[in-house]
């Protein structure tokens, strides 16, 4: 059956319907008596929206997550988060690696398609740095939120929602067991920071701690050629840039609304940028009373998103990074695409054209169709719409309001920036349907 599959559907293909049956499986189990707190059927609607932002790592809810659901609801929540998190062929590879079989060569290929990595990486040393690394920051944001919690709650229901909070931020998930999210502590700055190493480390990519452990090591043994690669470069550089761009126009634009403190003001700011540009959904202010400029330029971050490899969506750093480079080479007259004395290659420059090509039209898309059938304002849809893109998870206050239709169509949404663009529009192509051939060349006007 396995074969027959293989030989008819592509590894892309496979992998999206894997990610599929998965929020079936968390949909089915979400509605269960048994993970609600007042034991009754959530509709199966609600079911399959809360599993796909689960898995998604989006963290937009129809229903408040620490009061409707029970404990058992909320682990099946956790653990669809963390296999969203991480990707479910990581899983299959841990498996393996535990029950000490060796990966075939096509499993090491669906892997390559769910991490997105060349072929000069060693797969198997990959995914043990990444359980590591990951079990690792999990372990230190727990402790980090627990040095706060533990004042207000119970040892044991501190030490959960620690660990809680710790997986869903490191995920770049943004739920939440409380109804504010985390605005009750917008003035800790342990819990500020706390959330700010968990969500950037989850955000960066594995790729750039996979070349850093690298480059570290290296240098440990005297390898004067070691060098940080392109793309690791790229990545920090254009993340942090992005973080300083919004939240320098969100405190611009809410001034002294929140507080009459700047430092807070600051510190609000700076949580509200990297939180939508990390794609995490946490939130230390009240989103819906933002003014529009906010909301706007969250909507670019949500959109740009987290870095290729890592726990985030969007349409990637490195990919925008691309595209903006290739536009100011053709501006200049240019046709190689080069920064820090490194060209990037021709087949990047398209990939991520056609990335942000086949993300801007789904989200504009869908977009169009929300405005006809829900009731809010554009710039509010607009916000909700690139939120489950994105899969942040940031909310103007419309998510439990959709109607189905609104409801099954940001479920879709979700999926697909959780999948990707390119494999979503690599899904429809048959894999034997690549032609090498070109026609005669001829220019067109463009100005």
């Amino acid at each position: 059956m396995f074969r027959l599959l293989e030989k008819t559907l592509t590894p892309i293909q496979l992998l999206s319907i894997g990610y599929i049956i998965i929020i079936l499986i968390g949909a089915l189990l979400l509605m269960l008596p048994i993970s609600s707190e007042n034991n009754s059927y959530q509709f199966f609607v609600d079911s399959l929206f809360t599993s796909a932002s689960a898995v998604s790592t989006t963290g937009l809810v129809v229903v408040d997550t620490g009061t409707y659901y029970s404990m058992f609801g909320e682990m099946v929540i956790l653990l669809l988060i963390q296999i969203g998190g991480l990707g479910y062929m990581l899983f299959f590879v841990v498996f393996a690696i535990l029950l000490k079989e060796k990966l075939s060569l096509t499993g090491k290929k669906y892997l390559r398609e769910a991490v997105s990595r060349n072929q000069s990486v060693d797969l198997i040393r990959f995914v043990k740095l990444t359980l590591i690394y990951t079990l690792i920051i999990e372990l230190i944001g727990t402790v980090g939120y627990f040095i706060v919690l533990i004042n207000n709650f119970s040892f044991t229901e501190a030490l959960y929602s620690s660990f809680f909070h710790s997986v869903s931020a490191f995920c770049t998930a943004g739920f939440g067991l409380y109804p504010d999210n985390l605005s009750s502590y917008s003035e800790s700055l342990v819990i500020n920071f706390n959330t700010f190493f968990l969500v950037i480390t989850g955000a960066i990519g594995f790729f750039v701690l996979y070349d850093l452990l690298n480059y570290i090591n290296q240098k440990i043994k005297k390898n004067n050629f070691a060098r940080i690669t392109l793309h690791s470069k790229l990545v920090l550089s254009f993340t942090f840039s992005l973080f300083l761009f919004g939240a320098l126009i969100i405190l611009i634009a809410e001034n002294t609304k929140f507080s009459e403190n700047i430092f807070q003001n600051i510190l609000n700011a700076f949580f509200q940028s990297i939180s939508a540009s990390t794609t995490v959904g946490f939130n230390t202010i009240d989103i819906t009373i933002m003014s529009n400029a906010s909301l706007f330029v969250m909507i670019i971050l949500m959109f740009i998103g987290a870095s290729p490899g890592s726990t985030g969506g969007g349409i990637k750093t490195t990919s925008f990074a691309a595209s903006i480079l290739s536009s100011i080479a053709s501006l200049k007259g240019k046709n190689a695409v080069s920064i820090f004395k490194r060209t990037i290659s021709r087949f990047s420059v398209d990939k991520s054209n056609a990335q942000i090509f086949v993300a801007l039209t789904s989200t504009l898309v869908i977009t169009l169709i929300l405005t006809i059938t829900e009731n809010f304002s554009f710039i509010k849809i607009l916000f909700e719409a690139t939120s489950a893109f994105g899969t942040v998870g940031l909310s103007a206050g419309i998510t439990s309001s959709l109607s189905i239709i609104g409801k099954l169509l940001i479920t879709t949404l979700m999926i697909i920036g959780r999948v990707g663009p390119i494999a979503i529009g690599l899904f429809f192509v048959n894999k034997n349907g690549n032609n090498n051939y070109t026609f005669p060349e001829e220019d067109i006007f463009t100005s």
